[in-house]
């Protein structure tokens, strides 16, 4: 994982939940990461999908990813490269959601009142470092597992290097099978 990712705000309020991250309705039709990417937000903002750029950060209020527990809702963020989410709080399913697919989530109240739609920010997660044209803000770093999932892209990629690296996995073997 790269220690900082810069990139544009998009900036949602509070309550964002799963059914408008990926649509509901694509729940049961469409399994392909990459086309769920193309349905990112499409029912809150249809230009996010469109127009996201690899590090783009979305900054929302409170209670993100509330509603169903479908992994979709991170599933698409990550494949259209949102660096980071950030929001004063995130509902419990949808932070671990968040973390096994490998998405930076960061708790922040003041993130929301500094910083607008388009801004352009950095974030430095080795130091907890959230840096603007507005301003700046500290939070807390990830702590070695949390980087370690991050830096894996998300749970089972972290699981699979660790079982290898134990030698409970071989390299060949893919998709954690072939334990010895």
């Amino acid at each position: 994982m790269e220690t900082t990712v810069r990139g544009r705000v998009w900036k949602y309020g509070d309550d964002v939940n799963t059914d408008v991250i990926f649509p509901g309705k694509y729940t049961y039709t469409i399994s392909d990461p990459e086309e769920m990417g193309e349905h990112a937000l499409e029912d809150l903002d249809p230009e996010f999908a469109g127009n996201v750029r690899p590090g783009d950060v979305i900054i929302a209020g409170k209670n993100f990813g509330c509603g169903s527990s479908r992994e979709q809702a991170a599933v698409c963020l990550k494949v259209k490269g949102v660096g980071a989410i950030i929001a004063p709080s995130f509902s419990r399913i949808y932070f671990r959601n968040g973390v096994n697919n490998g998405i930076p989530l960061i708790t922040s109240k003041e993130a929301p009142e500094l910083f607008e739609h388009g801004d352009e920010i950095e974030i430095d997660f080795e130091h907890g470092v959230i840096r603007g044209e507005r301003g700046q803000l500290q939070f807390p770093p990830f702590n070695e597992f949390v980087f370690g999932i991050m830096d894996a892209g998300g749970l089972i990629p972290y699981t699979r290097r660790r079982l290898i690296r134990e030698g409970k996995l071989r390299e060949r073997d893919g998709g954690g099978t072939g334990a010895t």
